[in-house]
């Protein structure tokens, strides 16, 4: 008997080389009671071409949910264009996109789908920062400039990125992901289309950080594309110069200086690339006061994190 599915909720996997983490993503899925007795929600995952045994661990799920979970593969690595690709092949009323190494915490569909239709008729941007802005839980804002305000590079993740089918199927720029590897112009651009955005920062969801985790520019990324991206909107006067400035000093001091102490303390970890790190900082932030006292806390801090690294070594080798 084939069963007649209206789905609510397409959750999209855009996945490469992950299979291990991926397992892990689809089974805290299809583990909700709500995913095994409704109808209301599919899986469907855009493989990019993996080498490993991706394409395995798909096929073992679908062979338990046909009807509920869907797979394809990319005949070459599309990039970052792939989290296109996966939404592109979703059903439901709304698409999310999910990591493949995002896991959903108990009763998250249940969430989900109560939070989707309860905004079914309005069709207002649903935006979810998973509990990592502090001192938030719900918030609408009404505008890009508070949007950018409240969420800050939290808008870059594209695990809170969803969007409602009819506007995947309006929105015409999302080759700027390919370009950028970054999501914020094209949710800045349906911000600017749809007005209101709806912040829900409930964690539902683990995130788990990959062995060797990274693979791009860590600086390139953040300092000259996503704030490339900024600027383009303070240009056209959407975003406040105020705001953008505030923005380049929350990147600078509560991402960057963090992320780079913890390369400098073991980057054998991650598989960040830190080239040209100090000359892409600087084109963008030679004007910018905060800049130079940021500097020297992090000389400092290296002489200090240098010392304690050699000492460490010593003491190995005693």
């Amino acid at each position: 008997m084939i069963m007649k599915n209206n789905f609510i909720l397409s959750i999209c996997i855009p996945t490469y080389n992950r299979a291990k983490y991926l397992d892990k993503s689809i089974f805290s899925i299809i583990n909700q009671k709500r995913f095994k007795d409704k109808n209301d929600v599919e899986i469907v995952i855009s493989d990019n071409c993996s080498t490993d045994n991706t394409k395995e661990v798909s096929l073992k799920y679908i062979s338990i949910y046909p009807e509920k979970i869907r797979y394809f593969k990319n005949s070459n690595n599309i990039y970052a264009a792939n989290v296109e690709k996966a939404l592109s092949y979703g059903k439901g009323t709304y698409l999310k996109v999910n990591n493949d190494t995002l896991t959903h915490l108990d009763n998250s569909l249940d969430y989900l789908i109560n939070l989707i239709s309860n905004n079914i008729e309005k069709k207002d941007i649903l935006f979810f920062p998973n509990g990592t802005i502090k001192n938030l839980k719900h918030i609408t804002c009404n505008d890009l400039n508070s949007f950018v305000k409240t969420v800050s590079f939290h808008s870059t993740w594209i695990g809170a990125f969803g969007i409602w089918k009819e506007d995947f199927d309006r929105l015409e720029n999302f080759e700027t992901i390919d370009e950028s590897w970054l999501i914020n112009d094209v949710l800045f651009n349906y911000i600017l289309y749809k007005k209101t955005v709806k912040l829900d920062n409930t964690k539902i969801f683990h995130s788990i950080s990959p062995k060797y985790k990274g693979g791009y520019n860590l600086y390139k990324l953040f300092i000259t594309n996503y704030l490339n991206i900024l600027e383009k909107y303070t240009n056209n006067y959407h975003i406040s110069k105020a705001t953008l400035f505030n923005e380049k000093t929350k990147l600078l001091y509560k991402y960057l200086i963090p992320w780079t102490l913890i390369l400098w303390k073991d980057s054998s970890k991650y598989k960040f690339s830190q080239d040209a790190a100090f000359s892409i900082a600087f084109k963008k932030y030679r004007f910018h006061p905060m800049f130079y006292p940021g500097l020297l806390y992090l000389i400092l801090r290296f002489l200090i994190l240098d010392k304690i690294v050699i000492k460490y070594r010593n003491f190995k080798k005693i």
